[in-house]
């Protein structure tokens, strides 16, 4: 079933990612944005880029591929971020440079409108490494209806990350998105058992979420819902590189789940979307329209 294209923001970091052979825009909530306008929503972007060449040509990406920057702002002394890109097999390390724009969102009451708008809404825990980024996100996300869809995607990265984070997060969210990596470093913040699912299944409960989607790559991924646990296989793909892969599936998974669908259907056309993305060498490449969602 398919229904009005709906307001989807995200919230944190627009980055240029520097690869050996050169840079190229992204950031984990800017991936999001510009899957969720190529998949038909309304999609906009709540970050803070530098008054820099580096911050003009990022807002100019973004509006080429239909993502709203009206909520962007842009910081006068801080720099536009970036991180250091290493692929080993095409699986990405990071060197995510600190004190930068996007540190320094800033909430304000014009934000409140679009939060209220919102019908789906991203953040993560990267995005909440300085008190000032931290408390944009928390207001917006208070902000917003309580019908409107918080999808949190943790993304431990480095040490930028930590415990009081993890649990006001995970206490504002309706599904939560983590890789098997991360796992064990929720496990160490909230306590729980060996078991995966097992753990899983009880964090769910423990936090009233509406799902747990738990992502293995090449192997698809599960996901922990009301009617108990549902396995989608990936297709196997041709790697080329996998940044924005988890992004593009977090936007798909948020927009069908929206839009209605079973959660089976949610997980496959999830895992379809992030492993085109794998194919590419780019964390924002364009998708084609048979993964659209809405007109």
């Amino acid at each position: 079933m398919r229904r009005e294209p709906p307001v989807v923001v995200a919230l944190g970091a627009v980055l240029w990612d520097v690869f050996p052979d050169g840079a190229r825009l992204g950031g984990a909530p800017a991936n999001f944005a510009v899957h969720a306008a190529a998949l038909g929503a309304r999609s906009a972007l709540v970050s803070c880029v530098g008054d820099d060449a580096m911050g003009r040509a990022a807002l100019e990406i973004l509006r080429d591929r239909g993502v709203a920057t009206d909520a962007v702002q842009v910081h006068a002394h801080r720099p536009t971020g970036s991180v250091t890109v290493t692929l080993t097999d095409g699986q990405p390390t990071y060197e995510i440079v600190e004190d930068v724009a996007w540190d320094a969102m800033t909430w304000h009451s014009e934000l409140a409108r679009l939060a209220r708008s919102a019908r789906a809404i991203c953040f993560g825990t990267l995005d909440q490494r300085d008190p000032q980024s931290h408390q944009a996100i928390v207001n917006f996300l208070d902000a917003a209806s309580p019908a409107c869809l918080r999808v949190l995607d943790v993304n431990f990265r480095q040490h930028f990350h930590a415990e009081e984070i993890v649990r006001a997060s995970l206490a504002r969210a309706d599904v939560l998105k983590l890789n098997d990596e991360e796992v064990p470093v929720l496990r160490d913040y909230v306590g729980g058992v060996a078991d995966v699912d097992a753990f899983l299944t009880t964090l769910r409960v423990r936090f009233d979420l509406q799902c747990v989607i738990l992502t293995l790559g090449a192997d698809g991924c599960r996901v922990i819902g009301d009617a108990g646990i549902c396995h989608a296989v990936g297709e196997k793909q041709r790697v080329v590189n996998t940044v924005g892969a988890g992004d593009a599936f977090a936007a798909a998974f948020a927009l069908h789940l929206h839009n209605g669908a079973a959660m089976q259907t949610c997980a496959e056309q999830a895992n379809a979307v992030g492993g085109f993305v794998t194919t590419q060498d780019s964390g924002m490449p364009a998708l084609p329209a048979r993964f659209r969602v809405f007109d």
